[in-house]
């Protein structure tokens, strides 16, 4: 037996032995035949030729001798797993374990086949290229299953694997399962082929068993199977342990960093899962690592050898190279290392999976290195930069092979290792072909810049990531940026060239959320950047206006101001940026935007001085920079309404007058009046302000009216006519100021004058019932025979003691007609005696109609009706409205025959005519027979008298078919019918 077969057999004897170690398998079906060992292939090769050169040529010392076929593997080996992986799954994790259980079935299977495999390698002489090729895709296949189970046996108890990763882990299975059958089929006719003997081999010869290109054909659906584990396996070593308990396996740089746990030599004693990763953390500390602050690492571009190299297709040391000035060691497993020095290239192995749950710290300074010179800039300055984006001299990368180009799920997976913040993911996502830009659906770009993520905005940008793809709500990465304050997002995203005035409908731009956000530095890399700094907000403001506030910087507006803002563009309700900054009080920005050219006499939507009133710097900024107030008439009137003394001086200052009338009604004197304002109210005076001009009132008038009478002296002094207009004191009395209407009678105001409604003082005090009033006014000559309102003597009759009083100095009280019926009226008894007591006629008729004895009738006065047929001595058949027993039987109460007895007891006649009608007449027309009983028996009854139509009662009563009645009135007929 030849050295090669030698070697070959003691491989393959030692993979046997180690199948015996049931410590170190993760399942009882999944031991991997070490297929690469056994037929001793040169590791990762370069190119399918070499590998098949290399593959061909070391085998080719076995047709030197016939050698048996190694024993095949125990199956069903017992699974043993170190004890800190043992759990009870729950139900949540049935589909976990369900898968786990499929990929050890396939495992079993594939093992299976590369046994197989083995077998007819040691059988031939000489290998075909196109079974090399087809071998190193089942070794791959067997890597990318070996790293599946690993990751899913080593989840964390409790946590529980995506539902889409475990659909996806159980498609790509299937696809495994179906091509080991027809793999399977092949590999078993090879073999038996070659065990029938080398005359059968001669006789049919390799290519008459296939057609030439029948095991291509299987190597292809191999290579497609392999490509979909990989997939899978990098989607489950992608997670970090921490974040979802993904495989905890090492990973190492050559193409072993992603297979099963190392196998230990024959003579090693056995060791748990753990205790091996133990180990391998306490060996790597003895090992060279890359330098951290390396700069960032190539991808190697060989699609040709990544499609027939399962070593190229993972492991670190076929994903990237150092660059060219870079001491960063690539750790690679040689190809010439046997089996037993597991334990020594355990030691050489990198742990991938350490580094990356470490801080990064070339995270932060990877993005740094391309946005530090915009930094280095004075950004929270005013001052104008600019530059223009030069996308295609920044770093960009192609990925190194297409892989992950067609697969449906490549986007979705690279969304979800930047949500989960895993840069390693997103890296060799990227760098399998995962399309960059991964929809508006799932907007991975954004999704970085929500999340702070700096290095995953910068790997999806150099790997070609469009800086203006929008979400599915219309968002910009640049708007998103802006949103989450993100400076260094922002420079990434302007120098690849987004569009830094991309706006979608609805939407905001990212200057206007920088600038609605008061963040400066934001603001500036977007106007250094070309944005415009006229642009519309979605709520109708401009970007001015839009940087105006209370606490607004006013470098933002400054800085706007600088790059071209438009400073007297209206917003879409009419506002200027000058207004804005006014309403807020924000006299610096009023400054700025002046010096920049905002007109002071635009209207937005007011003119600017009308606002300014209330702050005083803000007015004093627009009066020195030639705010015409001749546009503002009132303005005086506007800063005295709001108590601003401070702007009142400077427009007194700036010339202007003093009495201009606000709305042509309201004076700055009168309104200094009203609101109580002395301060203002002296300076008015003091500079022009005539107290003669009134408002809706003279100020005098306002004086009494607001109870300001403490104003009244200094207006007086300042000239103030008391008598123009008249009805002061008439005023005084409506406001019942005493004091100030024995204040005015003391300066000379004729106690008599008028108001222009024609009302003296003492009608108004007589109305007012304001005894105190009418009492002074008497004493100061007030006139009784003067008519105010009404005769004062006539009003007084309401009020017995103002009634009494007047009539004390009443020389003629019966001058005044119907004094004693207006009396009745008001029901007041005592007025009633105090007028008879002057001399006033009971029988003195109001209007030559109203009697007072009718009126009182009338009104059911019936004390007052008692007074005057009594003691008044009131004629009771002395027509009034009408005769007071027709009166008094039309206002008849209810049962209630009162006052018609007291009548009828003092000589009242039903029987007397007035106007064609008596009382008998108005018995019969109530319908009341017993009142018609009363009066016929009283007096009888004149059957002669007629009433206006010339009917006798008597007809009156058969008119009315009443025969009772026409009984009554023919029973008591008068004696003289």
């Amino acid at each position: 037996m030849s050295t090669v077969q030698r070697q070959v057999f003691s491989n393959l004897e030692r993979s046997k032995s180690i199948l015996d170690d049931d410590k170190l398998l993760p399942t009882s079906d999944s031991f991997l035949v070490n297929l690469q060992q056994a037929l001793d292939l040169p590791h990762t090769p370069a190119s399918p030729d070499s590998a098949t050169g290399d593959f061909a040529g070391s085998l080719k010392e076995f047709s030197a001798t016939s050698w048996p076929i190694p024993p095949s593997s125990t199956p069903n080996k017992q699974l043993v797993v170190s004890s800190d992986r043992e759990m009870e799954r729950s139900p949540a994790n049935d589909a976990q374990s369900q898968c786990l259980s499929f990929c050890g079935s396939v495992i079993a299977s594939y093992d299976s086949i590369a046994e197989k495999m083995s077998g007819y390698a040691g059988l031939v002489s000489h290998l075909p290229h196109s079974f090399v090729v087809l071998a190193k895709e089942v070794l791959g296949a067997c890597d990318e299953l070996s790293s599946i189970y690993g990751g899913l046996s080593n989840a964390v108890p409790g946590q529980t694997l995506p539902a889409d990763l475990i659909t996806v882990m159980k498609k790509n299975l299937r696809g495994a399962q179906d091509q080991a059958l027809v793999l399977d089929q092949v590999v078993t006719k090879l073999l038996d082929h070659e065990r029938k003997g080398a005359m059968s081999r001669l006789r049919r010869g390799f290519g008459k068993m296939f057609s030439d290109n029948h095991i291509e054909r299987v190597t292809s659906g191999v290579t497609k199977t392999h490509e979909n584990l990989k997939v899978g396996s990098l989607l489950l070593q992608w997670k970090p342990l921490k974040r979802y308990g993904y495989a905890k396996s090492m990973h190492t740089d050559d193409a072993a960093s992603y297979h099963a746990p190392a196998m230990s030599s024959a003579a090693s004693q056995h060791r748990s899962i753990d205790d091996q990763r133990a180990l391998s953390r306490q060996q790597t500390n003895h090992v060279a690592s890359p330098p951290l602050n390396s700069p960032p690492l190539n991808i190697i571009h060989n699609d040709k050898a990544s499609s027939v190299n399962h070593g190229s297709l993972h492991g670190m040391s076929s994903v990237f190279s150092s660059n060219e000035d870079s001491s960063a060691t690539r750790y690679t497993m040689s190809s010439t290392e046997s089996s037993n020095d597991g334990r020594a290239r355990q030691a050489k192995r990198l742990p991938i999976h350490n580094e990356w749950d470490k801080p990064d710290e070339n995270t932060e300074s990877a993005l740094d290195s391309l946005v530090e010179d915009i930094k280095a800039l004075d950004l929270d300055s005013s001052e104008v930069v600019r530059k223009k984006s030069l996308p295609l001299d920044m770093p960009h990368r192609e990925p190194r092979t297409m892989v992950a180009r067609d697969k449906p799920n490549s986007a979705e997976a690279l969304v979800s290792a930047v949500r989960a913040g895993d840069h390693r993911a997103v890296q060799e996502l990227l760098d399998c072909g995962a399309p960059p830009d991964t929809g508006a659906e799932s907007h991975g770009l954004n999704d970085a810049i929500s999340g702070h993520d700096n290095e995953s905005v910068r790997l999806l940008l150099l790997y070609g990531a469009s800086p203006n793809a929008l979400d599915r709500e219309g968002q910009s990465p640049l708007a998103v940026a802006a949103d989450k304050s993100s400076l260094e997002a922002v420079i990434a995203l302007l120098k690849y060239g987004a569009n830094p005035n991309s706006a979608a409908r609805g939407t905001h731009s990212a200057l206007s959320i920088a600038i609605s956000a008061g963040n400066a530095q934001i603001a500036h890399v977007l106007l250094i950047y070309g944005a415009t700094p006229n642009q519309m907000t979605s709520s109708g403001n401009t970007l001015l206006i839009e940087s105006i506030g209370k606490k607004s910087p006013k470098s933002l507006t400054a800085m706007l101001l600088k790059y071209g803002a438009a400073p007297n563009e209206k917003s879409r309700e009419g506002k200027t940026a000058l207004f804005e900054a006014i309403t807020n009080g924000r006299d610096d920005i009023v400054g700025e935007l002046i010096k920049h050219g905002a007109d002071p006499n635009l209207p937005g939507p007011k003119h600017m001085l009308w606002p300014a009133q209330s702050y005083p710097e803000c007015l004093r900024i627009l009066l020195a920079n030639a705010a015409d107030y001749k546009k503002t008439p009132g303005i005086m009137e506007l800063a005295t309404s709001i108590n601003s003394i401070d702007s009142i001086r400077l427009l007194l200052k700036a010339g202007v007058d003093p009495n201009a009338k606000k709305d042509g009604v309201y004076t700055p004197l009168c309104t200094a009046i009203r609101d109580n304002r002395a301060d203002i109210f002296e300076l008015l005076l003091r500079n022009g302000a005539d107290p003669n001009v009134p408002a809706s009132e003279y100020p005098a008038f306002k004086c009494i009216t607001h109870h300001r009478e403490h104003f009244l002296p200094p207006l007086l002094a300042a000239g103030a006519k008391l008598d123009t207009p008249k009805g002061i004191a008439e005023t005084a009395v409506a406001y019942k100021n005493l004091k100030v209407l024995k204040w005015l009678l003391e300066k000379g105001i004729d106690v008599d004058d008028k108001c222009p409604k024609g009302y003296t003082p003492l009608t108004t005090a007589i109305r007012e019932n304001n005894i105190e009033a009418v009492e002074t006014l008497l004493a100061y000559g007030a006139n009784p025979n003067v008519r105010g309102q009404d005769w004062p003597v006539c009003m007084a009759v309401r009020y017995p003691s103002i009634l009494k009083r007047i009539l004390s100095v009443l020389q003629e009280p019966r001058a005044f007609k119907g004094v004693m019926e207006m009396a009745v009226v008001a029901g007041q008894l005592q007025s009633v005696k105090l007028l008879r007591a002057a001399g006033v006629s009971v029988e003195d008729r109001n209007g030559g109609v109203f009697s007072p004895l009718t009126s009182a009738i009338r009104e059911y006065r019936t004390e007052i009706v008692a007074f005057l047929i009594g003691e008044g001595g009131a004629d009771v058949n002395a027509p009034g409205e009408h005769l007071p027993i027709v009166k008094a039987l039309r206002r008849r109460q209810t049962d209630s025959t009162e006052i018609i007895d007291m009548l009828l007891e003092k000589g009242a006649d039903p029987n007397k005519m007035y106007r064609g009608w008596n009382g008998i007449m108005q018995a019969l027309e109530n319908g009341d027979l017993d009142m018609l009983k009363k009066l016929a028996g009283k007096s009888g009854v004149d059957l002669d008298v007629r009433d206006e139509l010339g009917r006798t009662v008597t007809e009156i009563a058969i008119s009315r078919r009443w025969e009772d009645a026409v009984n009554v009135l023919l029973s008591n007929k008068a004696k003289s019918s």
